[in-house]
């Protein structure tokens, strides 16, 4: 794709990548925490599920465990960037990679990016993703969670 000149660009739609903001930095890691997941507490996560799906069997995964990861992390010990005038929820994803089993789940929260961008009309967004990684008692992965927080104006 080419652009002409008499085409208008939006340069500052692009996210650039950042180390740091205030005193949160891309790597920083979070002391473990640990899940223990009983069978009891397996069967009214189970339960909950019936109650509002029905018959259907929906498998657990790590949404159950950790259903807002933004959250989760900064709960961890995680910072969020300071000084800006509004902070949103930009967003949660959720990958399984083996079932929730009877046992502790470990949970290690890291940030795992930080980026920012001027809108049209001027005003700062900075972007942080939290990533958790869980593991079995035996550092097999069971999944990964990562939420985003989108932090708007001010923290110049």
């Amino acid at each position: 794709m080419t652009v002409d000149s008499s085409t208008a660009v939006d340069t500052g739609s692009a996210w650039s990548g950042l180390q740091a903001c205030g005193e949160a930095r891309v790597g920083m890691v979070a002391p473990a925490q640990v899940i223990i997941m009983s069978a009891e507490r397996l069967d009214r996560l189970r339960a909950a599920m019936s109650a509002a799906v029905g018959d259907i069997d929906v498998p657990l995964g790590i949404a159950d465990v950790c259903p807002d990861p933004l959250v989760f992390a900064v709960t961890a010990g995680l910072p969020r960037p300071a000084g800006f005038d509004r902070s949103i929820d930009g967003g949660s994803t959720w990958r399984n990679e083996a079932p929730l089993d009877a046992g502790p789940l470990y949970a290690v929260s890291q940030i795992a990016e930080i980026a920012e961008r001027r809108t049209r009309d001027g005003r700062r967004l900075v972007r942080v993703v939290y990533s958790i990684r869980f593991t079995d008692a035996h550092g097999a992965p069971v999944g990964v969670a990562e939420g985003t927080g989108i932090h708007i104006g001010g923290g110049a």
